[in-house]
């Protein structure tokens, strides 16, 4: 898919915007097709957005297909129009929680919209398997918390046509490699914590996979 087009309003030059109120270095929540799957860091500026454009919806696609409409973001300092697309929800149960732009004071609080899930935690599909017929295989991710902070620390068990078991590192991170090709589970535990999902069923795999893991329900997380 490719990404949607933008636009950047550019009438006059633009102030710096204001530290954002989060702690510095925080990664990015995890993403499904350049969007959200968590809520991401807030940003504050100085100036009101542009006023919303007209947009004419194209066909719908298929019944599986959602209207995002298009919106004003902040990117490099500036206003950037995003233009509305049908897209595909990440899984069933998911629905677009729309950006917003809220006025305190003289500055402009704008958050940025994503994918949420009805039921809570977020799941991620897994991303990035492509066809190797004959090699062998690697089964990789991070452990995070719903803001994408790495959770260290998770024991993470391999079933299937191989078994092994592992600890995320300090930035959440797992790998199995080196494993032949075939159907596998991916299954973290730890610290009474909830995980979304709670077991990655990988069936039939001919390439490597990334598979993310969503932590809730835990001290500190």
């Amino acid at each position: 898919m490719q990404a949607p087009p933008a636009h950047v309003e550019r009438g006059r030059s633009m102030p710096p915007a204001p530290a954002p109120r989060f702690e510095r270095g925080r990664p990015m929540p995890p993403m499904h097709m350049g969007r959200p799957l968590a809520p991401a860091q807030p940003v504050y500026v100085e100036m009101a957005p542009p006023r919303a454009r007209y947009e004419e919806r194209p066909p719908r696609p298929s019944p599986a297909h959602i209207w995002i409409g298009g919106y004003w973001g902040w990117e490099n300092n500036a206003h950037v129009w995003i233009g509305g697309e049908w897209a595909e929800p990440p899984q069933p149960g998911y629905a677009w929680e729309a950006p917003r732009w809220k006025r305190h004071g003289h500055r402009w609080e704008y958050r940025p919209g994503y994918w949420r899930h009805h039921g809570g935690p977020v799941y991620i599909a897994p991303m990035g398997q492509e066809p190797a017929y004959g090699g062998s295989v690697t089964i990789s991710g991070r452990v995070m918390s719903m803001q994408g902070a790495p959770v260290p620390g998770i024991v993470v068990t391999l079933a299937g046509t191989q078994e092994g078991q592992i600890v995320t590192d300090g930035s959440g991170t797992y790998v199995f490699s080196g494993l032949p090709q075939g159907s596998y589970a991916v299954r973290p535990t730890g610290g009474g914590c909830a995980f979304a999902p709670d077991v990655a069923n990988l069936n039939n795999l001919y390439g490597s996979v990334t598979q993310d893991i969503i932590v809730s329900g835990c001290g500190g997380w």
